[in-house]
């Protein structure tokens, strides 16, 4: 599938068909391998007359949710190029999606240490008290190994939380 909105102009030459095959071909192969959509893509090719660093310019401008990516890539041949420019728009959507997933994930889990205040087992939750007197809350689902049957009050367990929507609770708890 390609991108939504895509523009591929040419500048001082003529976009041949094999160059528009290329830019498509390569833009629904990224469009396939992440999560964010690409929305826009621009690309511009140019011809440089007597460039230093070659006869071609490639410009390359995609538009993802939350960033926009811009590459420029000059050369003697524009399909190189375009490879080139395509295989590093490939790292950076990588690297892109290595930040987002990061962001997703950013609560720190700091294991603290407890004891089992009381049980619900009809319920299938209990508390824990923290050793400075805090209560928190745990479901059965959160005690690793499916353990929460072996739990007793004052049982000694190791524990992460987070804040809930009545109070503090437990994201996993570990019988000692």
């Amino acid at each position: 599938m390609l991108p939504q909105d895509i523009h591929i102009e040419g500048q001082n030459l003529e976009i041949l068909p094999e160059w528009r095959e290329k830019i498509e071909a390569e833009l629904a192969r990224l469009q396939q391998h992440y999560h964010n959509p690409i929305l826009h893509a621009r690309v511009e090719i140019i011809g440089t007359a007597h460039h230093r660093l070659g006869a071609f310019e490639v410009h390359l401008v995609v538009n993802i949710p939350g960033d926009t990516i811009t590459l420029i890539r000059q050369g003697e041949m524009v399909v190189p190029l375009l490879v080139e420019a395509f295989d590093a728009l490939d790292r950076r959507l990588r690297q892109h999606s290595e930040e987002v997933q990061q962001k997703v994930k950013t609560h720190v889990e700091v294991a603290q240490h407890g004891k089992v205040a009381r049980l619900f087992p009809a319920d299938d939750y209990g508390f824990i008290e923290t050793e400075d007197g805090l209560e928190v809350y745990f479901h059965a689902h959160a005690v690793k190994g499916g353990k929460f049957g072996h739990l007793t009050s004052g049982a000694a367990v190791t524990f992460a939380q987070e804040p809930g929507d009545k109070g503090p609770q437990a994201i996993w708890v570990q019988p000692q």
